[in-house]
């Protein structure tokens, strides 16, 4: 039985909505902050500093939520009669919990690990609070309708992106090359400057995201969330809503949005849609049979998914590839790479957000990039987490999808069916707060032009679409999920929020029809306090371990881009000094510092070996708090090999000696970097190893050889541009034939 969330009198009850409504409008801002501010903490790199920010945008927005949560959860614990309405994902929750402290215990990176831990339950929490506040279907369709209105600002921004953004950028670049390049630290006429070029002339279109993939995404499931809302507009014509003017306002915003998915050109995504939209279809046409046979349905979309899988591995194990363009080549190097790592961890994964550190450890040398994410969201989860941790997440996902389309229908009580008259009153202040945290004016003004294009008219009306508008939930759901098998979009926080903001509507549409009940108990005074007391000392243990160090982020973008300008470099050293002192779980620190060591002997002109030496001792520790990322061990060989540039003849054996070690530990982690090897074996040479020499050349020669061959093979109608660099080639080419005489 569902309450009228904005009925009664009592003055414990009037407070306890106005609790609710709050903590809605904070779900709800965090889920338009996501969406229309660019976020990609898993993109950072130490190499990218000025990403850097990104790591603390995530935590704290992630912190709202599990404040939020923290707020539900004393709230109700203040009472003497506790309810709770079961989501389906609590045992799901748990075991990814425990899977993913066990996989951070044992991460290479824990500080990336923590990071990515927090971004990933703090939305699940959400949900936890969701199903429990969204006791009435005006707040159902409020959340409803505040996605399908950010669904048209992406849209509106990819327009724009589309039409105008793109073209600007592209003239700036013709005018003035180096404002780009500069910023990022490409070099022209390299590798990263092919593929920059490449990315330009695409005319990618990401919207708010960090891809066209993720935009593509977000539109899938803010068309679902729109497209219910319209079909209850449609079946309560004559019913007492305007018949036409405001079914056609909504169709509008659900062209927008569908307009949307197009401009991003997504093939995933779209593809995705139209399964989505041929299951919704199929429901609107054989809903009953599909009700009466949805079991047998079960087992042959699961045999089917199964057999498709199988034929789809057994394609790439022939061929080398997946069936498909470009993109389909090189996701099959991902998921082979992803499959070597499994296999080398296969209980604990590697440690979330670790992906990236371990993805150079299996990368075939013929790739032409290197990832943080295998581009399937089940590799994603097994590699980084396990099969416990796999199974976790699939449990959290699945079985609410699950009961909402497998559970037994009991029919609604008549307070369920009363469509609330408070929810214009609701639907006016959330659509002003939503629209003020946009990042733009033209944002707001889009968003509230859609928001009462989908809102108006759902004031009253006495049919029930309850089973129409989770059908197309659940249709939304699953098509972002088929999406991601060849993507990582749903990782990205903006779609991963927004996923499970409408996997809590549906548990909440669910749970209107009786299904599940809910679970009320009387806990003692002392169980209530300690409950509480548990929750507060949790939280202060994720503001101690996992918010506070990112707090210094925004200083080390400062450090770095102050360091930059040349203004100072002593204080630079400080204050990375101060914050990997601070974290002793973060590498990032010591590795810039070890490169900013390197940098001020340059400027000295090579006249201070001390600053190698304290160089040596940041990559060092560096190493020691991330150990499979082989850039703090090339970072130890470069500084090695200057040390011996300056020393006499027994010192100089010996940090060339270290060169090598330093060096052969970076190629074990990136055994296909041909940079690497040519370094290794000029040490090698240098230390008269010959036949180690001879290896390292051979071997360079071979992975850039293999990667020119597979860039002819994309891209035939362009000449290759050497990854290892032209000089380096003929080098490697001159030494190895010397050295074979």
């Amino acid at each position: 039985m569902t309450r009228q969330g904005i009925s009664s009198n009592s003055p414990g009850t009037r407070a306890l909505v106005i609790v609710e409504c709050v903590l809605l409008a904070l779900c709800l801002c965090v889920i338009a902050m996501r969406t229309a501010y660019t976020e990609s903490p898993t993109a950072q790199t130490a190499a990218l500093p000025i990403n850097l920010c990104d790591n603390l945008y995530t935590l704290l927005v992630s912190t709202l939520l599990i404040l939020v949560f923290l707020a539900w959860f004393i709230s109700a614990f203040v009472r003497k009669r506790f309810s709770y309405q079961p989501c389906g994902m609590e045992i799901g929750l748990g075991v990814f919990v425990i899977a993913a402290a066990v996989a951070g215990f044992f991460a290479a990176n824990k500080r990336s690990a923590i990071t990515e831990f927090v971004m990933l339950v703090a939305p699940v929490l959400m949900v936890v609070v969701l199903v429990q506040i969204l006791d009435s279907s005006a707040k159902i369709k409020l959340v409803l309708c505040v996605i399908g209105a950010l669904g048209a600002v992406s849209a509106y921004q990819c327009a724009e992106q589309r039409f105008v953004g793109n073209q600007r950028d592209i003239a700036q670049y013709e005018r003035d090359p180096d404002s780009m390049l500069g910023p990022l630290g490409v070099e022209p006429g390299s590798y990263n400057h092919m593929l920059f070029e490449d990315r330009l002339y695409s005319r990618d279109v990401r919207g708010f995201f960090t891809t066209s993939n993720s935009a593509g995404s977000f539109a899938l499931l803010a068309f679902f969330a729109a497209i219910g809302l319209f079909i209850e507009r449609l079946r309560n014509r004559g019913c007492g809503m305007p018949s036409l003017a405001w079914l056609v306002g909504c169709g509008l915003a659900v062209t927008v949005i569908v307009l949307g998915l197009v401009i991003t050109r997504s093939k995933g995504a779209i593809a995705a849609a139209f399964v989505a939209a041929a299951m919704f279809g199929a429901f609107l046409l054989f809903g009953k049979w599909l009700k009466a046979h949805r079991r047998v349905v079960l087992i042959v979309c699961m045999l089917g998914l199964l057999l498709g899988g199988c034929a789809v591995v057994l394609y790439g194990i022939t061929y080398g590839h997946l069936p498909g363009g470009n993109s389909m080549l090189v996701r099959w190097q991902y998921w082979t790479a992803a499959a070597k790592m499994y296999a080398e961890h296969p209980l604990t994964g590697v440690g979330g957000g670790n992906f990236a550190n371990f993805y150079t450890h299996y990368k075939p040398a013929a790739a032409l990039e290197t990832v943080s994410d295998p581009h399937n969201f089940l590799l994603t989860m097994l590699t980084q987490y396990g099969l416990p941790g796999l199974l976790g997440f699939l449990a959290m996902v699945l079985v609410p999808l699950y009961r909402a389309a497998f559970t037994a229908e009991e029919k609604p009580s008549t307070e369920a069916r009363q469509l609330e008259g408070g929810f214009a009153v609701l639907a006016v202040v959330f659509a002003i707060v939503v629209a003020v945290i946009l990042p733009d004016v033209s944002s707001g003004i889009v968003f509230a032009g859609a928001f009462l294009l989908v809102a108006a008219g759902l004031k009253s009306g006495p049919v029930d679409s309850t089973n129409i508008t989770m059908a197309a939930l659940f249709c939304g759901l699953v098509g972002c999920l088929v999406h991601n098998i060849i993507d990582y979009a749903i990782f990205e926080p903006g779609v991963y929020t927004t996923f499970w903001a409408l996997t809590a509507c549906l548990v909440a549409l669910d749970a209107h029809r009786g299904s599940p009940p809910k679970l009320v108990l009387n806990p003692a005074l002392t169980v209530r306090l300690a409950a509480i007391a548990a929750a507060v000392a949790l939280f202060s243990t994720h503001l101690h371990f996992a918010l506070r160090p990112a707090m210094d982020d925004p200083e080390m973008q400062q450090v770095m881009m102050t360091v930059h300008q040349s203004q100072s470099i002593d204080r630079g050293h400080d204050m990375l000094n101060r914050m990997a002192e601070a974290d002793p779980l973060d590498p990032v620190p010591l590795n810039l510092n070890g490169r900013l060591y390197l940098q001020h002997y340059e400027m000295t002109d090579r006249q201070e070996p001390r600053l190698l030496e304290r160089a040596a001792e940041c990559f060092r520790a560096a190493a020691a708090r991330n150990p499979a990322d082989y850039k703090n061990f090339s970072g130890l060989m470069s500084t090695y090999l200057l040390l011996a540039e300056n020393s006499a003849t027994p010192k100089r054996q010996e940090w060339l000696e270290k060169a090598l070690k330093s060096g052969r530990a970076a190629v074990e982690r990136y055994p296909g970097s041909a940079k690497l090897r040519v370094e290794l074996g000029r040490t090698a040479e240098q230390l008269r190893k010959t036949g180690a020499a001879l290896i390292e050349y051979k071997k360079a020669i071979e992975i850039e050889d293999a990667y020119r061959r597979q860039f002819r093979r994309m891209f035939p109608d362009k000449e290759p541009v050497s990854r290892l660099g032209a000089d380096k080639y003929t080098f490697a080419q001159d030494r190895l034939r010397a050295l074979s005489k």
